[in-house]
């Protein structure tokens, strides 16, 4: 899970660097939930594009492949207007 979350932070500020319309944004609780937030949000007008909520205290059945490739198309500029 560490390797995972840090290819996310190193994409996040990448995501920030290379693109001028959106920008990540990630949120950890550290309370009984253990709820992580990754969003990614429009400079635009700060709406929310998408936005993941995960509970790791509930051993979710997580697929950070799918979180990190969804970064890497924002970043690679696929999914912005």
């Amino acid at each position: 899970m560490e390797e995972n979350l840090l290819k996310i932070f190193k994409l996040a500020d990448t995501l920030n660097e290379k693109q001028n319309k959106v920008y990540a944004e990630i949120k950890y609780t550290a309370d009984d939930r253990k709820r992580l937030i990754i969003s990614i949000i429009s400079k635009k007008d700060f709406c929310y594009l998408e936005r993941c909520e995960i509970q790791l205290a509930r051993n979710p059945l997580l697929k950070w492949n799918n979180i990190i490739d969804l970064f890497k198309n924002y970043v690679g500029g696929c999914n912005n207007e």
